[in-house]
């Protein structure tokens, strides 16, 4: 009869999703979050902390929670959470908020949201007399415009309708970038940046999607107004996933993982988008390989790449 009792209360505290009952959202401190080792023992995947990591394997996934930060790693690949990863009770647990934008999707891909993928708007960052950032010997306007161009000829050559929000050394408004997209009701907005730090030994590729309505961004900043964009959360963090996995496999870069802003390029689109920092021009090493016509074409094929399986990752499965 106990275990009868037990078995019943375990199901009353479960939520169904398609096939796999996960545990459903407590509330912890005043916010919702989610038991990640019983999500993962009901994907059949296996759970243990070693030290400061909480770790869940299984066929081809591995997740790897850094107990108390917001960093978390999946299949390697570095991911930024809203909220850290909360100790409670000798259970681990992460924020409701990061389990529907961030987490579900890795754990249930099907649940991302299906739509037609042909038209595709490329947003070269900068240009005119908005240079953006600066190296030794470049500029980024510059590097933006040829990676912009390369990757939209190799999207063409697969059959996407692909526009430029400039196609020159032109200036263009924030607000007309987006007002490009949703003119040409295009299905996808990648936009493409090189970043800079004052530490010059600073490098590597990021890459940035939505932050969530009522979530903080990577940098901190909290705002509890919901953005017109965030109706795609789930799709633009599957997009920005598959982007990043894509260009660290062709480059070999050092992986900055995905992170979350409020971009003004991304908070009032049509369609999933993210925001692309290919590298530091401020980094001397990384500043000539952003110059070298081999490696800009590396990083336009891991951006190609990326939407091809972000695209494919939506087709009904058989």
């Amino acid at each position: 009869m106990k275990k009868i009792l037990s078995s019943l209360l375990i199901a009353l505290c479960l939520l169904q999703l398609g096939s796999v009952w996960i545990p459903r959202a407590v509330s912890i401190k005043g916010r919702q979050y989610r038991n990640i080792a019983g999500i993962a023992s009901a994907v059949n995947m296996r759970s243990r902390r070693i030290g400061k990591f909480f770790i869940c394997s299984g066929a081809s996934r591995n997740l790897r929670l850094e107990l108390s930060h917001r960093r978390m790693y999946w299949n390697g690949m570095t991911v930024m959470l809203g909220y850290p990863v909360l100790l409670h009770n000798g259970g681990i647990y992460v924020s409701e908020s990061d389990w529907q934008s961030t987490l579900k999707i890795l754990f249930f891909p099907a649940s991302v949201p299906r739509h037609p993928i042909g038209v595709i708007t490329l947003d070269a960052g900068h240009g005119g007399n908005d240079q953006g950032a600066a190296g030794k010997y470049s500029l980024e306007k510059s590097i933006t415009l040829k990676l912009t161009q390369r990757v939209a000829a190799l999207l063409r050559a697969c059959r996407y309708r692909v526009h430029l929000t400039r196609s020159s050394d032109t200036a263009v408004a924030l607000k007309t970038r987006t007002a490009m997209q949703r003119a040409r009701k295009s299905d996808l907005f990648v936009s493409i940046h090189v970043n800079a730090a004052k530490n010059k030994k600073v490098h590597g590729i990021e890459t940035y999607c939505l932050t969530p309505a009522h979530a903080p961004s990577t940098n901190g900043k909290f705002e509890l107004k919901r953005n017109p964009a965030n109706r795609f959360d789930s799709n633009n963090f599957a997009l920005a996933r598959n982007l990043q996995y894509a260009m660290l496999v062709r480059t070999g870069a050092w992986d900055r993982g995905v992170k979350r802003a409020r971009f003004a390029v991304l908070r009032d689109i049509t369609s999933p988008g993210v925001l692309l920092e290919i590298g530091f021009i401020s980094n001397p090493a990384e500043e000539r390989k952003l110059n070298n016509p081999a490696y800009l074409e590396k990083l336009a094929r891991g951006i190609a790449q990326g939407i091809i399986a972000y695209h494919r990752d939506l087709r009904p499965r058989r």
